[in-house]
């Protein structure tokens, strides 16, 4: 099959350059179409439980806009000149187009009571800029005695202020986000140049906008990087610029091809797909420099240039076909964790990666074709003293030091799982920022004196309509708030009981000792100012929704760690749904027991027990007996439960629903499920691909044993870079569990090019195993030498990023493929060596797919001959 699109690809070349032409125009114009990711990456399926909280409460709470932050370092009540400054920036960005709302202290209102029209209304505290000392001392004095506004906009400790700009999220999120975003900003700095103020940015806009700007500037640094360093390396090795512009040819086409599949698969750029260009270069390179090695090889061995291109294809088309294969498997995998940001990621590269493939086949046999032959010096690269000298050196490690060979890998592994014992899972969402970064510099400055800005929220689910504004509910409201109010991780929270507390001061005509709930002797004096005023409707839609089923109650966490997090929920959530459902931990208690124990009376003394104490548990459970045609009017001492397992099952349902539903969500929410949810499914993701890579080498190789060492000897590699992970604290997170599987995918390679030329020298030897081990390990040896510093260097660019993740991803991978390097090179043929018989099967000498076949060469040579001599013909 190879010779024939050997043959194919020679006698129809310049068709094939039309074609590669017009589709590489094709996918330019495509890649000038791609876009940037404004939104929050996703790492939670659409369907899972948190992300369809999280949509549900955005919804119902009509929850649309992005707040940005700015904070300064001034006490404005003591600065006539900085109060009117910091109201004239508040009044200017309150009226661009896009900001939905403003507050701070020169925006800040309060509630009035209009007693001859009955409502309540909205006064502005500052009517325009300040004209004296005294007016602002006034202000100040209505300010403080507005108990609603404490530790929200204003630091009383140490007088410092904030400013929030609530902007439209739709825009924010579109393409005009950057001249929007970017404008806001400008007013911004205008106002920190004019009044020489320090300005801390923050908020999940300001993150978000510098983490695309970063995107941005990497794609473009990370590609010139790697273009630069791999021409560098090439023309080290090569000693030619053919070889070189060749094999950029076909890597800067595959790079066009990866942007043009992004954009016509209408995917964004993130901070992932912006890796898939440069992993273009670092990945098509080894193609080039095994075909071309091969070339100048054969050329070497017999100097006929088209017997050499054809031996070029038929010889390693199939085996390079299934290196990338397994590659490009190593990102599939990615589909399995069903994270949108994952599977857009490993559906762009898996077909990138197989386009280089066809890319490289192509290009370099049709180049080749029409360029002279190389001779002399062009081919001298092929036996480079230091490369022969370090193969002749593995050579010798598997022939006399095998013991040494195994000890080493033995220690190497021990000490390795020793140090995957000290790795931690965890990542918080600047986590990749440099930690000198002004983001994270801001943000620290936003936790330490307001709290967080990470949006935490509770939702509470009261189960009826209108039931949010009874005393009793408003009152465990109130008990939720007061448990965070003294954690440092959390800012001032926000509900509907502020909001009524804020209303009733204003009944009490701004009586700072009045901020406190309405009581229900209260409620009648305030039903006609409530009916008549749109005031508290403004205050309470935001934390209530249409129904008054559900309330909301609105924090703000510090960006901590995901272990942080998840010690805050087990901290929090029970000790919240105590308040709220205060019985459930007894009736549950009781469940439990009613569901396990075998005494009767005692079960049924238990279940009446419940129903007689829970008149809420009763009507639904009676309302369920009656809707299944029972007696719903039976007395329950008639009722027998023991046995039932429907009657219990009916009870436990109806005493569920009495309770309080309580959630908690919020992107801290889904950023912290969504890490936990990648690291658990990427190592799924990896256990498939590992699966699925010995799949193909069972097509490939036919042999149970040489699956076996395979594997082994390629999981080494990522063992030992788990180990050096746990002993320099390099955390297990979204951007590092990728190291795993694309360097299991990578690494794969040598072993598959290594075994099928050790395959092909057996059948050469008539199975002289020892012999076919060196001779395999000369012939792969240089080219495995040459790609693994390529691919060294390649993902060591990537050491240059600005994203910690993504200098993980660089260093580890490296450090990952240098490791395979030796092992491909030195463990796997000494494994050869050892097992000798054991390693020799039929099935692995007549496999299923052949990728070396010298019988098949041979029978080619007059076909090689009769396309060298047209090929000849048509030059002449």
């Amino acid at each position: 099959m190879w010779a024939e699109f050997a043959r194919l690809i020679i006698r129809y070349k310049l068709a094939i350059i039309i074609g590669l032409v017009a589709v590489t125009a094709g996918m330019l114009y495509q890649a000038t179409g791609v876009r940037l990711a404004y939104g929050l990456p996703q790492m939670l399926p659409e369907d899972s439980p948190t992300m369809v909280d999280w949509r549900s409460f955005q919804n119902r709470f009509k929850e649309e806009s992005t707040v940005f932050a700015i904070g300064i370092e001034k006490d404005l009540f003591h600065d006539v000149e900085s109060f009117n400054a910091w109201y004239r920036l508040g009044r200017k960005l309150a009226h661009m187009d896009g900001v939905d709302t403003l507050l701070s202290i020169g925006s800040a209102f309060d509630i009035v009571k209009d007693t001859s029209k009955k409502e309540f209304v909205i006064d502005p505290l500052i009517k325009g800029p300040v004209g004296s000392e005294a007016e602002l001392d006034s202000i100040q004095r209505k300010f403080e005695s507005l108990p609603f506004y404490k530790g929200l906009l204003y630091n009383g400790e140490n007088n410092f202020s904030i400013m929030a700009i609530s902007m439209d999220n739709e825009r924010f999120n579109s393409t005009e986000r950057t001249e929007f975003f970017g404008g806001v900003l400008q007013v911004i700095e205008d106002f920190e140049t004019e009044t020489g103020t320090k300005i801390y940015y923050s908020g999940m806009p300001y993150i978000r906008e510098n983490l695309s700007a970063l995107v941005k500037k990497e794609l473009k640094t990370l590609l010139l990087l790697t273009i630069l360093i791999t021409i560098t390396i090439l023309l080290i090795f090569f000693k030619s610029l053919k070889p070189v512009i060749i094999s950029m040819t076909v890597v800067c086409m595959g790079v066009i091809w990866s942007l043009g599949t992004l954009n016509m698969l209408n995917y964004e750029i993130t901070i992932l797909t912006s890796l898939i260009s440069p992993l273009m270069i670092v990945i098509g390179i080894p193609n080039c420099i095994y075909l071309i090695n091969k070339f100048h090889s054969e050329l070497n061995d017999h100097g006929n240039k088209a017997k050499a291109l054809v031996r070029v294809v038929s010889r390693i088309g199939s085996a390079t076909f299934m290196t990338n294969a397994t590659t490009a498997t190593g990102f599939l995998t990615f589909v399995f964790t069903q994270s949108i940001l994952l599977v857009e990621f490993g559906i762009v590269a898996f077909i990138s990666i197989m386009f280089l493939f066809l890319l490289s086949i192509l290009i370099i046999t049709i180049t080749y074709s029409y360029l002279p032959s190389p001779t002399g010096k062009k081919t001298d690269h092929l036996n480079q003293r230091w490369v022969v000298n370090l193969v002749n050196w593995f050579d010798r490690l598997t022939g006399k030091h095998r013991p040494l060979v195994y000890v080493l890998t033995a220690c190497v592994v021990l000490v390795s799982i020793n140090g995957m014992r000290l790795i931690e899972t965890t990542g918080n969402i600047v986590d990749d920022l440099p930690k000198n970064h002004t983001v994270v510099n801001d943000l620290h400055w936003f936790e330490t004196h307001f709290g967080g800005v990470v949006p935490f929220e509770i939702e509470i689910d009261t189960r009826k309509k209108r039931r949010v504004s009874q005393s009793k509910v408003l009152e465990e409201i109130e008990a939720t708030q007061e448990l965070f109010r003294k954690d440092p991780n959390f800012s001032k929270s926000i509900s509907i009981v502020d909001a009524m507390k804020f209303i009733k001061q204003a009944y009490y005509n701004g009586d700072p000792e009045r901020y406190e709930l309405i009581t229900s002797r209260e409620r009648a004096f305030f039903s006609d100012y409530v009916d008549n005023s749109n005031a508290d409707k403004n205050l309470l839609n935001a934390y209530v929704d249409s129904t008054q089923r559900y309330a909301r109650i609105n924090l703000q966490v510090a960006d901590i760690g995901t272990i942080e997090m998840d010690s805050l929920l087990a901290k929090y959530h029970p000790r919240i749904d105590s308040i709220f459902n205060p019985k459930r931990r007894l009736q549950d208690s009781l469940l439990a027991i009613i569901g396990t124990s075998d005494d009767g009376h005692l079960v049924d003394s238990l279940s009446e027990r419940i129903l007689k104490r829970n008149s809420s548990a009763n009507r639904v459970f009676k309302a369920s007996l009656q809707s299944e045609g029972s007696n719903a009017t039976v007395d329950l001492d008639s009722i027998h439960f023991a046995g039932d397992t429907g009657m219990i099952n009916a009870l436990s349902r109806a005493v569920d629903s009495t309770y309080l539903g309580v959630l908690i969500t919020g992107p801290s929410i889904t950023f912290l499920e969504g890490t936990n949810y990648l690291v658990r499914n990427l190592f799924i993701s990896l256990s498939i691909a590992i699966l699925i890579v010995a799949l193909l080498m069972a097509v490939v190789f036919s042999s149970l044993r040489m699956i076996i060492i395979s594997v082994i000897t390629n999981l080494i590699p990522l063992l030992f870079t788990a180990g050096i992970m746990g002993y320099f604290g390099i955390n297990i997170k979204p951007s590092t569990i990728l190291v795993f599987s694309v360097a299991f995918g990578i690494s794969v390679d040598d072993t598959i090019h290594y075994l099928a030329k050790y395959r092909q020298e057996l059948r050469l030897t008539n199975n002289d195993i020892g012999r076919s081990v060196h001779l395999a390990l000369k012939e792969t040896g240089v080219s495995m030498v040459y790609t693994s510093i390529i691919l060294f260097f390649g993902f060591g660019v990537f050491a240059s990023s600005d994203f910690g993740g993504t200098q993980a991803l660089g260093i580890l991978v490296s450090l990952t493929l240098m490791v395979a390097m030796f092992a491909n090179l030195v463990l796997l043929p000494s494994f050869l060596m050892s097992f000798e018989k054991a390693m020799l099967t039929r099935w692995f000498q007549e496999p299923f797919l052949t990728l070396l076949d010298e019988e098949e060469d041979l029978e080619l040579d007059d076909l090689d001959f009769r396309v060298a001599s047209n090929e000849k013909t048509k030059e002449l």
